[in-house]
């Protein structure tokens, strides 16, 4: 099959779209399929990332309208003979993917609400919760819901490496490929008088413009920061983690297949259903929204779970059942049946 992702990833988006189609086009080049991604991307270190998928890149331009953007998807489409249009995108609306399936296309629609009719013939939503939501689509889409359906890089599915220590060592932050509110500086004031003994791991995204001031914070503090912007081995970080604290986007899957007890912040607001249904699962701890978080409340929640070890437990075994790491291969399956 030949398969095209109409994806962005930006300061105002974030990267977590980006990641995940690139995460199923390794799954899906892997069955011998031809990956291309139609975006407005220009970071080079994106564009190295979809390279590495093995998938080609055709640029759409930064300014064009929604119309015109289709029009490019169409022609490139039908220029490259593609079978399948997988979408990632919250601009892209239900005339624009019947206009994808009108001309001949099968499409796919990744997505993290239901707020559009789908076409498509089928919509993935890989969250939890996303069972109980109420969809508007074609009697013939199909659905592949929830966590089983969790779309993780290829590189990261080594949690089998991971050692469990009885106690708290390692704390990770990510706060998401942007923060543009630099969330991230305040979290790591909070943590000042935490164990000095624990190392606090940050990891900055590519569009996060905060590196030196975060930097020079660091440096001044008694605790004992590692900074790492745009890692290329997030792995190494899960394998080291004990515990971490993250924005409640996709990371929050990669956390829970790696079985880390984590606390969860809501950058966005499509992050809030996310966050209260793994809070209800027992699998992270939801802490709210980012401007509506106190101050000191983060370092209280992160000082119970650090003394908690049961609750540790229990949130990694629970993180673990949920996702299994074998979910993009689920969803390549079921395209080529329908293929």
């Amino acid at each position: 099959m030949n398969i095209a992702f109409r994806v962005d990833a930006s300061p105002e988006i974030g990267l977590g779209h980006l990641m995940r189609c690139g995460a199923l086009s390794e799954a899906l080049t892997q069955r011998g399929n031809s990956c291309m991604f139609l975006s407005k991307i220009t970071n080079k270190k994106l564009l190295n990332s979809i390279k590495k998928t093995n998938a080609t890149h055709q640029n759409i331009p930064p300014d064009v309208s929604l119309k015109k953007d289709l029009e490019i998807v169409i022609k490139l489409s039908h220029e490259t003979e593609i079978d399948w249009v997988i979408t990632d995108h919250y601009a892209i609306d239900t005339h624009y993917l019947k206009t994808i399936k009108k001309n001949g296309f099968k499409v796919l629609s990744i997505d993290d609400t239901a707020q559009i009719h789908y076409p498509s013939d089928l919509v993935v939503n890989q969250n939890a919760g996303a069972k109980q939501l109420r969809f508007s689509a074609e009697t013939y889409t199909k659905f592949l819901l929830g966590p089983e359906y969790a779309i993780l890089r290829d590189n990261l599915l080594m949690r089998e490496q991971k050692k469990e220590n009885t106690g708290v060592k390692k704390l990770l932050i990510t706060i998401g490929g942007t923060d543009p509110d630099n969330f991230t500086l305040r979290i790591l004031r909070e943590l000042e008088s935490i164990d000095p003994n624990i190392e606090i791991t940050t990891v900055l995204g590519p569009y996060n413009r905060f590196y030196n001031t975060i930097r020079r914070y660091a440096d001044k503090s008694d605790q004992n920061i590692v900074l790492r912007s745009s890692p290329k081995n997030m792995v190494d970080m899960y394998l080291a983690s004990d515990i971490a604290i993250s924005a409640g986007g996709s990371s929050c899957y990669e956390l829970a297949y790696f079985g880390i007890p984590h606390l969860i912040i809501a950058v966005a607001e499509n992050q809030l259903n996310i966050a209260r249904e793994l809070g209800k699962q027992k699998i992270s701890i939801f802490l709210g929204e980012k401007n509506d978080i106190k101050k000191g409340f983060v370092k209280d929640k992160v000082k119970d779970l650090i003394d908690d070890p049961l609750l540790r437990r229990h949130m990694s075994q629970n993180g673990r059942k949920l996702v299994d790491g074998n979910g993009k291969q689920r969803i390549v399956h079921v395209m080529e049946k329908i293929h």
